[in-house]
């Protein structure tokens, strides 16, 4: 039978062969590439003579070749790596030297008629081994335990150290001297395109992804020309393109979330064209009339496949015997570093095209991954199930069940990067989905508004669309756009909302503006409002500060879960800013919330010192996540409703995130009577009446000259403390009033200072002219909790109606202090 020459015709066989692979596949239950291997065969010269190996078939496979490699490096887990480093080190070198050493001696003397050379090559493949596995373990819940932790970091031992040998056999076999001079040029040359591509790309794929998007192809047809590109010039190095292809893919690993477009393209790229066409090619190569006519052949299959279990499960066993594990887990660590795939196919292809192998060690390769692939993924399923009873303890009662996002979308600018940011933040692990919304106007066009809002859902749709995460777009006619998130938060039973940054933010503002104001007093569920200037996937760091009292939301297993989901998922390492009250709760809690990331603890010993400690290493390209309460909650306090604004001047080309807790019955009505008891009233009140001239300095200096005249040398120390508050953190109160907080003395009881002023003056450039100015001063050995509780009770004071127009009314700081003394 003459083959097929008509190039249209190969690609539209090849092609159908590939969607016939993937649908058996799936009905059969077993890997894809053992059935495109198989219709390699059969398609090839030694079988029905249908395709032969053009050239055109040949740059296909030598793309999936790479791809294979770029795959590799760009889904290893560097967090888990880094977290069990010692361990994963340990068992790379020992399953890495266990299979090629015995491996390698073991087909010199028992095949009689290899070279050494070949040998070690044949022993390398056994060395290696790709995770195909790794999804049972995910499965079963096991994915986090430590032996299937260390055996995925081993992952990136074993195989560099596999195609090193790779790269070294072959360049022996062609001539090269295996002296000093040899060794120490290849070593440097290694060292050397480590650091540039582990340095370069970085930085390349980070100013390429903030200015460029995904629209169009831009971005995959970017990683995908530097993906080639390393691979071409790693040969400068002495070393083969697919190590170039997998240092590229470990490089990315940081940069492409999991959860993104751009990862589902990359993906799909790989797994429906290019890394088929590798399979179907190398499947070309094998002869089948080898296998009957050729004993030797079976001899060699034998050998390979033998000895592959049998290294491997020695390593797996010595290894989890040293580090203590369990039977169930030693064997779960064999059926993950068994299975044979990648890397052994690279090696195979590479040794046979440079002669090093025969066409039985090539069958012999792909023998050992018919074999390994479904073995490694029967053990690991069945021992696994074991270990889980061993190691899985119940869920929490509070691990949330549910993860429904509502993202309010109103700018198509923003609306990308609001999705993508879901994306990242998105939980595949539970239940939910995404709902983009469009709140539409009640007015006299209501549908031509209704239409523009389903073109802009249309723009979110189209940018989901290559994401494997449900999206479900919502459009709401309503008279005003707050009351119709709130509406759709409990129609949909969102557990979160994303909102956007809305408003002017200047100094002259409320922390938000109007809609996300509003939204902070009546949204429901979680609420998330987000400035996002750059593409989340570009965060270098995410720094996340826990204000006093952090410790004691309900939603806080929520927040930590999703901060380390979105750190993990944007490549960032994660920085944690507390202080030392609440450091050992908040890190236990937090290490006991998946999934993984990098992340590093700062300890502060006052809340002060936290939030200058996280702003002195804020950079452009970090994202703030800040956790607020809600106002009127139980555990607000007007000392952080500011800092939110404070960071968006001081960082205006940074990320941020503030999140809320979800509305809760214990929020307090502004409107209802203030009772405080006796005994614990209002701070001793001490008022001043102040002079119209004064600077601002000047002004705290006399009102706590006056106001703590009794209290000898309080004053002195609590003038510089009220004025660094005046410059970090005033509090607008209610109109006309302004408050200073600080620990100062050692009174036994809080101090409360009211200054009363007609001053037109702007208050240390703050835009505005209080006539009223409020000191609280809580005794230095108070604990933050007791601070901010006054804090409370002078704030809800405040906000009182009734309070608020009799102190309006009130012509001097005496009048003040008598409507605040009758508070209760």
């Amino acid at each position: 039978m003459l083959p097929v020459t008509d190039y249209v015709l190969i690609f539209t066989i090849i092609i159908s062969v590939i969607l016939v692979s993937l649908l058996l596949a799936s009905k059969l239950k077993i890997p894809d590439l053992v059935l495109l291997l198989i219709a390699g065969v059969i398609l090839g010269e030694h079988g029905l003579n249908i395709l032969v190996r053009s050239s055109a078939i040949t740059l296909f496979g030598e793309i999936g070749l790479i791809y294979i490699m770029f795959l590799a490096g760009l889904e290893i887990d560097l967090y888990q790596f880094s977290r069990t480093k010692r361990k994963s080190v340990s068992f790379g070198f020992m399953t890495f030297i266990v299979p090629q050493v015995l491996g390698a001696v073991a087909v010199f003397y028992v095949l009689g008629d290899i070279t050494w050379t070949a040998a070690i090559l044949m022993a390398s493949m056994f060395a290696s081994h790709t995770l195909l596995a790794y999804p049972a373990a995910s499965r079963l819940g096991i994915h986090r335990s430590e032996p299937v932790t260390i055996s995925v970091g081993a992952t990136i031992i074993t195989d560099t150290l596999a195609l090193l040998v790779l790269a070294v056999v072959v360049d022996a076999a062609q001539g090269e001297k295996m002296g000093w001079m040899f060794w120490g040029s290849l070593f440097l040359a290694l060292f050397l395109l480590v650091i540039l591509i582990s340095q370069l790309i970085p930085r390349i794929a980070r100013w390429f992804f903030q200015n460029v998007t995904e629209s169009g192809g831009a971005q995959f047809l970017f990683v995908l020309a530097l993906v080639c590109a390393c691979a071409y010039f790693s040969q400068y190095a002495r070393m083969k393109p697919i190590i170039g292809a997998f240092l590229a893919g470990a490089a990315f690993n940081r940069q492409i979330p999991e959860h993104s477009p751009l990862m589902n393209r990359l993906v799909f790229a790989g797994n429906t064209l290019f890394i088929p066409f590798f399979l179907i090619s190398v499947g070309m190569l094998v002869d089948p009339r080898v296998l009957i006519g050729d004993p030797r052949t079976w001899h060699v299959i034998g050998i390979m496949v033998s000895m592959v279990i049998l290294t491997k499960f020695i390593a797996a066993w010595i290894g989890g015997w040293i580090f203590g594990y369990s039977r169930p887990e030693r064997a779960v660590m064999f059926g993950l570093t068994v299975v044979q795939a990648a890397a052994t196919l690279a090696a195979a292809l590479v040794g046979f095209e440079a002669g090093l192998l025969d066409e039985a060690a090539l069958n012999g390769s792909i023998a050992m991954i018919m074999v390994t692939v479904p073995l490694g993924s029967w053990v690991t399923d069945a021992f696994g199930r074991k270990m889980a009873m061993e190691v899985i303890t119940p869920r929490s009662a509070s691990r949330q069940t549910e993860q429904r996002l509502l993202i309010p979308i109103h700018n198509p600018v923003s609306a990308a990067r609001m999705m993508e940011l879901a994306f990242l933040i998105r939980d595949t692990a539970v239940p939910g989905g995404l709902y983009p919304l469009t709140i539409v106007r009640e007015q006299t066009d209501t549908e031509d508004a209704v239409s523009r809002g389903e073109k802009l859902l249309a723009q979110c749709m189209t940018h989901a669309s290559s994401v494997d995460i449900e999206v479900e777009p919502q459009v709401r006619v309503d008279l005003n756009p707050v009351d119709g998130i709130a509406r759709a938060v409990r129609e949909l039973r969102a557990s979160s909302v994303i909102a956007g940054w809305g408003g002017d933010h200047n100094r002259s503002s409320r922390i938000f503006g109007s809609t996300n104001e509003k939204l902070t007093l009546t949204c429901p569920s979680r609420l998330m409002i987000c400035r996002i200037l750059r593409p989340p996937n570009t965060t270098r760091a995410l720094r996340l500060c826990f204000p006093p009292l952090a410790e004691q939301r309900d939603d806080l297993n929520q927040l930590m879960r999703e901060t380390r989901l979105l750190a993990k998922q944007a490549g960032a390492d994660l920085h944690v800013y507390l202080t030392e009250d609440v450091s050992a709760t908040i890190e236990t809690r937090m290490e006991k919330i998946g999934p993984g990331c990098s992340t590093t603890y700062h300890i502060s010993s006052t809340w002060a010192e936290a939030r200058k400690d996280m702003f002195d290493h804020i950079h452009e390209d970090d994202l703030i996540l800040l956790p607020q309460i809600r106002r009127n909650a139980l555990l607000w306090t007007p000392t952080l409703d500011r800092l939110p604004e404070l960071i968006a001047e001081r960082f205006p080309q940074s990320n941020l995130i503030v999140a809320y807790p979800a509305l809760r019955s214990d929020t307090i009505d502004p409107n209802a009577p203030v009772f405080i008891p006796a005994t614990e009233a209002f701070p001793a009140l001490h008022g001043v009446n102040l002079p119209e001239s004064l600077t601002d300095t000047d002004r705290i200096r006399i009102l706590a000259e006056e106001g703590l005249k009794t209290v000898p040398g309080m004053a002195e120390a609590a003038i510089p403390l009220l004025q660094e508050s005046a410059r970090l953190n005033p509090v607008e109160l209610a109109q006309d009033t302004i408050l200073l907080h600080a620990h100062c003395g050692q009174q036994p009881h809080p101090l409360l200072l009211i200054g009363y002023s007609n001053s037109q003056n702007t208050f240390f450039g703050l835009g505005k002219t209080p006539h009223l100015l409020v000191c609280l001063l809580s005794p230095r050995g108070d604990s933050p909790a007791l601070h901010l509780q006054a804090l409370a009770k002078v704030a809800r004071a405040f906000r009182n109606p009734e309070i608020v127009q009799n102190l309006t009314e009130a012509a001097n700081a005496e009048e003040i202090c008598s409507i605040l003394s009758g508070a209760s």
